[in-house]
């Protein structure tokens, strides 16, 4: 209803042809003509603009404009429009629209329909893309006097006058304001700004409104340290099952009784959660007389039905502590449990801690090792050590002697040293104490023909 209260709506010039006689529109209807669009003048808002199209100028210190030959008009650059009559130009701040009656140009000014929602200042733009500054807005005689008393009304006054009433009711508060704020409303609400001064909703106001911020805004009293305020008392609270049919809230500020130890207790407030697929509920008492026993039921009486209802009581895990923390478990991994408190609990791996290697076994030995040789190891694990190590002994242990030179049958044993044993073979020559009845060549060494039943390494001393 504002909106259309801010438009002319109860027009004369429509009625100008019925009102005149019949013998004068037939005799004179040039007249009739002229007084329809002098009505229609009068009925027109003017507004006064800033030109913001590009005209051809000629290059001399005194402003002149390259005119049409032909109506006299200024010609415009390529890339700019003109307002035309019956254009319809739209405030791009106010969003208000009107048509364009007629258009003076040259005196900057537009005659438009009646439209008090424009704001001074802001820019307007054409249909065609014409654009200008609005520098002031001035209603017509016919609106004026029939809208008269609209003039005090917030929503339906003329943009200028809005600033005659906030030097009235606004006076401590700047003319600049945040950019989303809007004069009318803010004239409109100012009653009850000023009834939240002093107080935190007050506070956030005015930073909306001069900032355009919102104000995170405590008191004191909340970061205050008062002596011997401290809440020292501990909940106790009792977990439990429903039986089918039974919720926890039904026995808040009732007595509760178990029926195996005696146990009773008073209810203060009672939490219903899901554990797995099963509802449990967490009860908070008070005045506890006695100890409750797991597995037991318990009773009270229900404070909607009026009937007693039963619980079966369920054992809380408060901690545990693991006897073997085990190997290869990966971090977060959940960890199955058997026969710990209510059977619902769960083990998550929280951290892992790096280890040592305690065996190695070789899955396939390879050939061609020397005792001493250094074993290089290889990993894809970005924390894991380079382990190192070297040929202690090749085959695995010391082979027995073939047997004596009757023997007809060699043997293959082997000694085979125990588990945990740490042992190298220390490399030696066999040297002859001489070779010669009379002691010549002494000290030589024995060549070996091989060191494999494949005769490799031949030629070693």
């Amino acid at each position: 209803m504002a909106d259309e209260k801010s438009k002319l709506l109860t027009k004369v010039s429509p009625l100008i042809e019925g009102q005149v006689p019949d013998f004068i529109q037939a005799d004179h209807p040039i007249f009739v003509k002229f007084l329809k669009q002098y009505y229609k003048f009068m009925e027109a808002g003017q507004v006064t603009y800033e030109v913001i199209n590009n005209y051809v100028r000629y290059e001399t210190t005194t402003t002149a404009y390259v005119l049409d030959e032909k109506d006299g008009d200024r010609i415009l650059t390529e890339d700019t429009q003109q307002f035309t009559n019956g254009d319809i130009i739209t405030g791009d701040t106010s969003g208000a629209t009107a048509t364009i009656l007629v258009e003076d140009s040259r005196n900057l000014k537009l005659y438009i329909s009646s439209q008090q929602k424009f704001i001074t200042n802001e820019t307007f733009t054409g249909a065609n893309g014409a654009q200008g500054k609005l520098i002031n807005y001035r209603a017509n005689p016919v609106q004026n006097i029939q809208q008269l008393l609209e003039y005090a009304d917030v929503d339906n006054t003329i943009f200028d006058f809005l600033d005659q009433m906030r030097a009235a009711l606004m006076t401590s508060i700047p003319e600049s304001l945040a950019t989303s704020v809007s004069k009318r409303k803010l004239l409109k609400n100012i009653k009850d700004l000023y009834a939240a001064k002093g107080t935190r909703e007050g506070h956030e106001l005015f930073f909306r409104i001069l900032l355009g911020e919102e104000a995170n805004i405590f008191y004191p009293t909340e970061h205050m340290l008062r002596v011997s305020n401290g809440d020292w008392r501990t909940e106790t609270t009792l977990r439990c099952s429903g039986f089918s049919g039974v919720s926890g809230d039904e026995i808040i500020n009732q007595k509760i009784t178990a029926q195996t130890s005696g146990a009773t207790a008073i209810v203060n407030d009672a939490i219903t959660f899901q554990e797995g697929t099963q509802s449990v509920t967490e009860l908070e008492l008070a005045e506890i007389t006695g100890t409750f026993q797991d597995g037991e039921t318990i009773t009270a009486n229900s404070t909607v039905r009026d009937v007693d209802v039963s619980f079966t009581v369920e054992a809380i895990l408060s901690s545990a502590s693991l006897s073997n923390a085990g190997i290869l478990h990966t971090d977060t991994e959940p960890v199955e449990i058997e026969n710990l408190g209510n059977d619902k609990a769960e083990l998550v791996v929280s951290g892992i801690t790096s280890g040592s290697v305690s065996e190695v076994i070789v899955d396939d030995a390879g050939s061609g090792y020397e005792v001493g040789d250094v074993l290089t190891f290889t990993t894809s694990e970005s924390d894991t050590k380079t382990a190192a190590g070297f040929v202690s002994v090749v085959g695995g242990g010391i082979q027995l002697e073939t047997g004596t030179l009757d023997d007809s049958e060699v043997t293959s044993d082997v000694i085979i040293i125990e588990n945990g044993t740490t042992a190298s073979e220390e490399t030696f020559n066999i040297v002859l104490n001489k070779t010669d009845v009379d002691g010549a060549n002494a000290n030589d060494d024995i060549i070996l023909d091989g060191t494999k039943e494949t005769s490799s390494n031949t030629g070693f001393s």
